[in-house]
């Protein structure tokens, strides 16, 4: 009787994940975008019940995302200057 977990691959050989094979990559990139595709051509197609002026303009919810992520990263990199310790710091005696 084996000791493996049955999930386990064969002694020498290495799990490959779901991301690191070329071709699954491809497949998911290619749903990805076409799924981004459907979605902008869905924003000239659907009525929103918007309650903010600004929510009419065309593509307003991307560009509100993309620049809340994009302050979101600068403030991590302010937040990392205050909060870091030296790369030493449980090792000082």
């Amino acid at each position: 009787m084996s000791d493996r977990h049955p999930g386990t691959p064969p002694d020498g050989a290495e799990r490959r994940h779901f991301f690191e094979k070329p071709e699954n990559l491809r497949w998911f990139f290619g749903d990805f975008y076409v799924l981004c595709a459907v979605l902008v051509a869905l924003d000239f197609v659907v009525h929103r019940h918007a309650e903010h002026p600004w929510e009419h303009l065309l593509d307003f919810y991307p560009l509100y995302g993309f620049l809340g992520i994009s302050v979101l990263v600068i403030a991590a990199k302010g937040l990392r200057r205050v909060v870091m310790r030296p790369e030493d710091y449980y090792d000082r005696d």
